[in-house]
């Protein structure tokens, strides 16, 4: 695992130079702004170790950024994502069901190569903290108070809830390598921006790996 790592962080390296080349020679067609905001979400999937385990889920995205030119800059960014737990593990384990929650607070050196008609490209690799937590549950009703105006009901009542068994939290450093593109909406207005990441951490007894995609807002 450690020599797949050390290669994928050496062929991140190799395409890092390459676009550090091709943004040189590039002209940028409509000038961005030096600070930029941005918030997303999207579909977060599991691979390696992971991918029999965790199921594929949600992710939530929030940072900011600052450019020291057209081309490089240095992004903040929080990421929560909440994942299934599969079936398969769920009875290898003997529980009734389950999920996980993964926070990440990276930061991510960033080039951005201007593309034509205000397009632009980016590609990052950056690093922080991790936090995973699996939670496994016990479906159940929950006494709670209502009040219906619709029905004219108000008093106790009985709801669905999932009761937490047992939960294990590991914190731990991470990397994360990706890439996206930024479409522009109007003139030097908020664009969209499509990414997606490979995120790995050395959490303890299994390492969590993730490929959030996100679709968002940049401002």
């Amino acid at each position: 695992m450690l020599q797949q790592s050390i290669g994928a962080v050496s062929r991140v390296g190799a395409c890092f130079i390459l676009f550090l080349g091709l943004a040189c020679m590039c002209v940028a067609q409509d000038e961005e702004r030096p600070i930029t905001f941005q918030v997303g979400g999207g579909l977060t999937l599991t691979t390696g170790f992971d991918s029999g385990r965790l199921d594929k889920g949600g992710n939530f995205q929030a940072g900011a950024g600052h450019f020291f030119n057209r081309f490089l800059g240095i992004e903040a960014n929080f990421m929560f994502n909440h994942l299934g737990l599969t079936r398969n593990e769920l009875n290898n384990l003997g529980q009734p069901d389950g999920h996980a929650r993964v926070f990440t607070v990276t930061l991510d050196p960033t080039l951005r190569i201007p593309l034509p008609r205000g397009f632009s490209a980016y590609l990052l690799v950056g690093g922080g903290w991790l936090r995973r937590t699996v939670e496994f549950t016990q479906p159940t009703l929950a006494g709670t108070f209502i009040f219906d105006p619709w029905w004219g009901y108000i008093g106790p009542a009985l709801v669905p809830a999932n009761l937490v068994l047992g939960s294990v939290t590991s914190d731990s450093g991470a990397y994360n390598v990706g890439g996206g593109i930024n479409i522009p909406t109007v003139s030097r207005g908020p664009r969209i921006y499509i990414e997606s990441r490979y995120v790995h951490g050395f959490t303890d007894n299994s390492n969590t790996t993730l490929v959030p995609i996100t679709v968002g807002i940049r401002f």
